[in-house]
């Protein structure tokens, strides 16, 4: 069975990639914000992705079409029509 991570793990990982790329264009007095905004989404990124990776995934099943449901109302008149 193959498995996948979801969008949320990778979410995490481009925004942790876009912290990193943007620490050279910070002040050096700001780049703690950017090192501990990358280390959160890294963090993010790891848990979500291990979520993924380690739930139990029920197996692939074909669901068969439910029927639809019996109307008890008629069409409704056309319009300019004279009602009842």
């Amino acid at each position: 069975m193959r498995r996948s991570i979801g969008r949320r793990a990778l979410f995490f990982a481009v925004a942790t990639l876009v912290c990193v790329a943007l620490v050279p264009a910070t002040p050096p007095e700001l780049r703690w914000v950017d090192w501990a905004t990358a280390g959160i989404g890294a963090f993010w990124a790891i848990l979500l992705a291990f979520e993924d990776l380690l739930r139990p995934h029920p197996p692939a099943r074909i669901r068969a079409r439910k029927p639809e449901p019996s109307n008890p109302f008629g069409p409704p008149p056309f319009p300019g029509s004279e009602g009842p």
